[in-house]
């Protein structure tokens, strides 16, 4: 009995220690702070070598870094720690609201926010109004909402350009989406701290990408200046988009159950199309062939007659 219980435990705590290294995988990836997280285990193996070789200098230097380590860890991932407490916090809330909570989620789909978001950010490009909107994923934004206007009204290409015209009161800061509703205007996000953006992207675009750097979240930016369309996911900025390419790239990022649906849709057509291709073409060298046959008949028969 002792020894079913002792592997008992010891499989839960090799599962608990997977899941918790895999969702710390996952966090970093979308928080694209893989290159921090490399970083930092590259370092915990130059210590290791450092022991197992017992490198008199190199070890007194990093006996330093060893006992600051932990404080410089929280220090460099204090934004991503955060994020993460905050999304472990509010799914263990929301484990407990019950099926209601739940079943309004699922009621309102993201790809209907994508057909007014695309025609509202060509619109608002083509009289180069500036414009920031913000759809929510998997994490929520609360803490930027707190002096933003609360709206709560249904994703419309009016209601946007409404929001964002030049002498509204809402004209200034981001629009922020969530559950396919406009849940806030004239809200302040984060910029970015990059240093090596170019002299034309403004502040919209710098809070675009700090933004999406520290929230998984899809940032549409309309320049005020040059009325390019912009997407912002992941921390990374796409340039140059139209109605049509805006649409294709929200319906990927927002809605790929749909583009799986559509790709699936296109997929046999184009099947059948071949296919109607193939027999017409097989059918049309039947009748030629049928042809030449008769024709060869007819000249048979005329030379017979000749003779």
């Amino acid at each position: 009995m002792t020894t079913f219980l002792e592997i008992l435990k010891n499989t839960f705590d090799i599962f608990a220690l997977a899941a918790i290294l895999f969702f710390i995988y996952r966090f970093a990836v979308k928080r694209r702070a893989v290159r921090l997280v490399t970083g930092v285990v590259l370092f915990l193996l130059v210590m290791l070598v450092v022991d197992a070789t017992k490198l008199t200098a190199l070890g007194f230097v990093f006996g330093d870094f060893r006992q600051l380590g932990v404080i410089a860890i929280l220090i460099i991932f204090q934004p991503e720690l955060r994020s993460a407490l905050e999304k472990i916090g509010a799914t263990t809330f929301e484990s407990f609201q019950g099926i209601n909570s739940s079943a309004s989620k699922s009621d309102v789909g993201t790809g209907e926010i994508v057909e007014p978001i695309a025609h509202a950010a060509q619109m608002l490009s083509d009289i180069k109004y500036g414009a920031l909107i913000v759809v929510e994923r998997e994490d929520r934004l609360d803490d930027h909402m707190q002096s933003a206007s609360m709206l709560d009204s249904k994703v419309t290409t009016d209601a946007l350009n409404s929001i964002f015209y030049k002498g509204g009161a809402l004209h200034d800061g981001a629009v922020i989406i969530r559950n396919g509703r406009i849940e806030c205007a004239r809200c302040v996000l984060p910029l970015t701290k990059k240093v090596d953006l170019p002299s034309e992207l403004g502040t919209r675009h710098r809070a675009a990408l700090g933004v999406s750097e520290q929230y998984d979240s899809v940032v549409v930016v309309v320049s005020e200046e040059t009325g390019t369309i912009s997407v912002s996911v992941n921390g990374e900025l796409e340039r140059g988009f139209t109605y049509t390419t805006l649409r294709k790239r929200l319906v990927e990022l927002l809605d790929p159950e749909s583009k799986k649906e559509n790709e699936n849709i296109i997929h046999k057509i184009g099947r059948k199309g071949k296919t109607k291709t193939k027999s017409v073409a097989s059918g049309s060298k039947k009748a030629s062939e049928s042809i030449q046959a008769k024709n060869a008949e007819a000249s048979d028969s005329n030379e017979t007659d000749k003779s």
